[in-house]
Formats: structure tokens, sequence, C-alpha cells
């Protein structure tokens, strides 16, 4: 017996991509003595006829899947539960089970580790792929029956496994700007279709000791406040982290769910836990010189050289300073020599002079105190002079005695939100420190962040609702219903479909958990 039951979809989609998500009127053609008949195809009396999804119950719907594993399709053996998992800013999963030995991972090579999926589904002639990603370690049971089981991640999995050291990324990358950071560190764990929006170049050193290429993605995109997520067709993807809780910057929800539309829902409020937090970010160090105990110092010294005497050093030591006398060469009739005073610690050069008597000439004295040296420039005239040759120099200034500390400056920002400390009183969340962060606008950003992340308490739920595969964590949705006492906003931060195979019939729902911002 065939019964004919009348609905309105009430279910509205924001979404240029689906334009079809109308309000309609449908007559839906079911099994009238078994309502667990899932999988019937609904006939639209519209001028829209592909509609994907409906305000009716689930099994109004027509859904296929097609399942490929390492690109053999598996559809055929699909058995009990699929289920597909995205959580916000996390690696999502899915798992499925097969029914056939032939998908034995014992005998059959497509079936192993790191082996791709991709799970696709047809609501009622709409084609929306639900996950790309890579297999776990399989697993085959026979016990009651035969059934290989199947779990794997999107290609998150990929920047989780790799684990390596970076130095100085910018350094790598193609520039300095943080999305080739990223990009490169993704390029690491062979992560090449990317989707990052560009950001402004870093002005520390980026550099991670023996971490997952996931993490180092984190801290990135957490300074430039964007938060990760691989798409359904595998491509790394950064979406800045708004709340779309304004309801004048954002006037329209992603999704309305209206009376009778929420099948299930789980329900809790809490407290604050913060709404007062310092965020410290890069650390500076210098060192401070402490000087003691200045003094003057005066160096008087000569030296001579005797008639016929050829060239010749010597070495000494007066007042601190060790002085040693070399020749530079010959030239121009004349030895070129210089008189070199070393010192350690630090001296302050005030005055200087030298004579020369005899057969020679003063140059010039020079203070280098970068290299921690006065040097006295002279000439002796040859051939070898028939006189005495004597140089008298003379040195003053004053030392100082020089320690030094080393200085720590660390960049931070107190974040405290005044109302929720007036409603709730006072909640430090003491300190936090995030090392890549490079200004005191991006600690005030981040402290900001966690500050509301703390609120999200104030209102959590979970629903079910007829099986949505275009619901998306960062989404909004809108749920009014008198009967259940709810007319609130929600962000999406959690979706599950469920989707159960029994003897070819589908039974699908979409499980969603959310936050109520204030």
């Amino acid at each position: 017996m065939i019964h004919t039951m009348d609905c309105i979809a009430r279910v509205n989609a924001q979404d240029p991509d689906y334009p079809t998500y109308k309000a309609m009127d449908c007559i839906a053609h079911c099994n009238a003595n078994d309502d667990g008949i899932y999988g019937r195809i609904m006939d639209c009396e519209a001028t829209i006829i592909n509609v994907l999804v409906t305000a009716c119950q689930s099994w109004n719907q027509g859904i296929r899947l097609v399942v490929t594993i390492d690109d053999i399709d598996v559809s055929a053996a699909l058995t009990g539960s699929l289920r597909i998992q995205h959580d916000k800013n996390m690696i999502s999963t899915f798992s499925l089970n097969l029914n056939n030995t032939a998908y034995s991972p014992r005998t059959n090579a497509n079936i192993g580790i790191d082996k791709v999926v991709v799970i696709t589904a047809y609501i009622n002639g709409q084609e929306k792929k639900l996950i790309t990603g890579t297999t776990d370690e399989p697993e085959a049971e026979n016990t009651p029956a035969f059934r290989v089981i199947v779990t794997g991640r999107d290609y998150g999995k990929k920047l989780l496994d790799k684990i390596t050291t970076v130095i100085s990324v910018q350094d790598l990358a193609d520039s300095t700007k943080r999305n080739d950071l990223i990009k490169y560190i993704a390029g690491l764990a062979g992560v090449t279709a990317v989707d990052i929006p560009e950001m402004d170049p870093v002005t520390i050193d980026n550099s991670f000791s023996d971490q997952a290429t996931w993490d180092m993605i984190q801290k990135e995109a957490m300074v430039e406040l964007y938060w990760v997520k691989f798409d359904e067709d595998g491509n790394l993807k950064l979406l800045l982290d708004e709340i779309k809780s304004d309801e004048t910057l954002y006037p329209t929800p992603d999704w309305t769910y209206e009376e009778d539309k929420i099948f299930r829902l789980g329900y809790k409020k809490g407290r604050v836990n913060i709404n007062k937090i310092v965020v410290l970010g890069k650390t500076t160090q210098s060192r401070i010189p402490n000087y003691s105990e200045n003094y003057d110092i005066s160096v008087n010294d000569s030296h001579t050289w005797e008639a016929g005497e050829g060239p010749a050093t010597y070495s000494t030591s007066i007042s601190g300073f060790t002085i040693t006398c070399q020749q530079l060469g010959m030239g121009g009739g004349h030895l070129d020599y210089y008189i070199k005073l070393s010192y350690s610690g630090s001296f302050q050069f005030l005055a200087g002079n030298a004579t020369v008597t005899g057969d020679g000439q003063f140059r010039n004295i020079s203070y280098r105190p970068d290299l921690q040296a006065i040097y006295i420039h002279f000439w002796r005239y040859r051939p070898e002079s028939s006189t005495t040759v004597t140089i008298n120099y003379f040195i003053q200034g004053y030392k100082k005695n020089v320690s030094y500390e080393t200085r720590y400056d660390q960049i931070s920002a107190e974040v405290t939100d005044p109302n929720s400390i007036v409603k709730y009183g006072e909640r430090d969340g003491g300190s936090v420190v995030y090392p890549l962060l490079e200004t005191v606008e991006q600690c005030e950003a981040v402290g900001s962040k966690i500050i509301r992340d703390s609120h999200r308490i104030l209102g959590q739920a979970n629903f079910n609702i007829p099986f949505n595969p275009l619901v998306l964590t960062g989404q909004t949705i809108l749920v009014t219903d008198n009967k259940i006492g709810m007319d609130e906003r929600y962000y999406v931060e959690k979706i599950t479909h469920t989707i159960d195979i029994n003897e070819g019939m589908i039974k699908a729902r979409t499980q969603v958990g959310a936050v109520l911002y204030v």
C-alpha cells in the first residue's frame, strides 16, 4: 500500500553553489506499512526537481554512496555503519565496514595502511564528496560474520605523522611571509595542495625542534588567528577564526532549522572560566654593561736603536698594556715600524704624542678600540744610520672595569573582559606563552580569543538533524523550536555524519556539535 504524505521543506541554505535550496511543497511516497524502510526516492511536485536536503525525515531522501579505496570501488560490500566526523581545527576521521572476504587486508593489496579513500554521496541526484583521506591499519574479524573494519583520517594525517626539525623556516621558504612558511612546512609532509591567504612577513626566527609539521602549522596559523582544516578534496585550507554571533556583521545564519526539525537535543550550560589573562610573545635578549672604578692611566715609554743596529723588535708591559714593536717593511729609503699597545677590558683614549730623535721620523698615532689597541707609526731611515735613533711616546686615558648582565624583554599584553568581570567576578586565567607572537597587538588578539573560547561553555548543544553533507564547521545554525524552547544561533564546531547500511537500504543522519557565544 502506498501512502501519500504532504510536507513543507523549511531548511534554508545560503550557498550560491546550491541555489535550489528553497522552501517547497512536495509529496513523499513511502511504504505506509513500514516507516523503517529507508532510501526511498522522493517525488517533488515543483519546478525544481533536484533537492539535496529536505526537511522531511531522512528516509524521504534518495541516497547512494560510492566509496573507493586505492581507486577500487568497494561500495557493494558496505555494511553496518559508515561514520565521518569533522571537528574544528582537528583532523577529520572516518570508519566503515566491508562484508566481502575479497577485501581481506591479508590477501588484498588495495586494503592496507595509507591507502587513499574517497567517500561520495549522491542525494536526490546531487553529488557531494564527503571526505578524502588515507587509511590507518585495517582489521578483519570473523565473529559472528566476516567483516573488514577500515578507519582513517583526512590528509591532516600526513602532517601529524611527519616529525622533523626545521631551523629558520623563513630562510628556506619562498619568502618571509607567513603563508609561504606554512606552505613550506606542509610540503615537508608531501602536502602541496594548499589554499592559504596571503599574510604578513615574519620578523623573528621561526625554528622548530623535533615537532610534527601539523603542530608547526597550527602555531604559525594561531599568530594570524587562523584555523586549519582539509576540505573534502584534500586541500589544506586556513580559515579566519571568526565567530558569526554578531548579527550586525552577519545578519543571515548559514542554516535555519525550524519547528520539528531537531530530532534530538543535548544541551548544557556552564560558567565563565577566564576573563583575565596575560599573553606572552617573543623574548629579546640583550647584554647590559655595568661600569665601575674609572681611573686615569698614562704610559711614558721610549726605545733606542744604536748606531748601525739592524731591524729589531721588542716586547714589554707597562701599566696593564702589552707593548710590542715590529717592523712593517722597507720602502722609499726607510724602515717602517709600529709600536702596538694592546689592552684588555675598556680603555678610553684621551691624548697621545710621540717624538723621534736621530735619523728617523714620527708618523701618527692610531686609536683602535675595535681591536683594543693603540698604534704608533714611525720611520727609521736607511741605509743604516750612523746615529742613535730614539722614540719617546706618551699615552693618556682612563680605564673602566666592565661587567655584563643579560636582560630579557618579552612582548606581552594583559587582556580582560570587563562585562564578564562585572557579571561573574574576576577569573584570572594566569599567563600563557606563544613565543611566535611578534607584537603587542598579536598578544591582545590571542588573549581575546582565549577569553572568548572560555565563554563557549555558556551554551553547548548537540542535536540531530536530517542528513546534510553541506553543513560545515565554522558555519552558524539558527534553531527555532517552541517545543524545546529554543530561538538561538549556534556556531558549528563538530559534525558527525552517520550512515547505516542494511541490505542495500540507507539511513543517514547528521549530528551537530555547536556552541552559543555571548
